[in-house]
């Protein structure tokens, strides 16, 4: 019983991250239908940016000063880079976000190096039940993770704002003509995606270290949103459950190398039998 106990804990904690992670990726998807793969950097610059104030204002004021300093990187990057690509295929999108990526990279090796760091998590409290441990920082961390996807949930679908974003994703120019401030919205939602990739960031690092590989969530938890619809905030609740529920068993009983093997093989499944993601919308395109 004990070992399910640890089990379910870390798959909350695993669970916690990866959806903290989707959750700006679907956002930024739905609202500018851009899939950004910077979004491993933005974590990796949130943990070292908490390492950096954490000392001096402690744990809380420092996680809020990280998800400000994200939004506003993010929000820059949009304005400096992508804004000028209003209009352009998805492609060049894609590309110019791996070259923002290796950009985050080299400033942060820059400004910290390459030493690994650490900072204190909020409470090293411990809970024993049937036989298992559960770190008090993981129930913290769901917590954290259940607020930030019911808030986004309801920002998205049931406010003016996200509804105009929605329809920024489905045509940038049409949605131009028709009045909408395109580099306005944008802008919020890569704010948003920035300040969630720093509290999943934070999480990540305070259970293990801060160091450069803290940007490998990004491609790690990507099969997750695809699992669930890159369309679907709920479904990328759902699926960042079953990649760490897998991920944290096969890991377990078969070691990291099987996990991995049966993460993407599962997404392969998908992919084949539902392309747009168990809970993603059918799209049918004219041709």
């Amino acid at each position: 019983m004990g070992t399910v106990v640890n089990l379910t804990a870390a798959t909350l904690l695993l669970a916690s991250i990866y959806c903290l992670v989707n959750v700006g990726l679907v956002t930024l998807y739905r609202s500018t239908g851009l899939l950004n793969f910077a979004q491993g950097q933005f974590v990796m610059l949130g943990a070292y940016v908490m390492v950096s104030v954490t000392g001096s204002l402690g744990y809380w004021p420092g996680l809020l000063v990280a998800a400000l300093v994200l939004a506003a990187v993010a929000w820059l990057s949009y304005h400096i880079l992508i804004r000028f690509l209003l209009g352009a295929d998805d492609f060049r999108k894609v590309v110019l976000s791996f070259m923002l990526a290796v950009i985050i990279t080299q400033f942060v090796v820059m400004i910290w190096g390459t030493n690994s760091r650490n900072f204190d998590p909020p409470t090293g409290a411990q809970w024993h039940i049937a036989g298992g441990v559960v770190p008090v920082q993981d129930l913290i961390a769901a917590a954290m993770a259940v607020a930030v996807v019911a808030v986004l949930m309801v920002f998205i679908s049931r406010t003016i704002t996200g509804l105009r974003m929605r329809a920024l994703a489905q045509n940038e120019t049409l949605a131009v003509y028709n009045g909408i401030r395109v580099h306005r919205l944008a802008g919020v939602a890569w704010a948003i995606t920035g300040a969630g990739a720093a509290v999943a960031g934070v999480i990540y690092a305070q259970s293990s270290s801060v160091t450069l590989s803290l940007a490998d969530v990004g491609l790690i938890a990507f099969p997750a949103a695809v699992l669930g619809g890159l369309e679907s905030i709920g479904g990328s609740v759902v699926g960042s459950l079953l990649t760490a529920a897998v991920l944290t068993v096969t890991g377990y009983y078969w070691g990291g190398y099987w996990s991995d093997v049966i993460e993407y093989s599962l997404l392969l499944v998908v992919l084949v039998i539902r392309p747009y993601g168990i809970f993603g919308r059918r799209v049918a395109r004219r041709i």
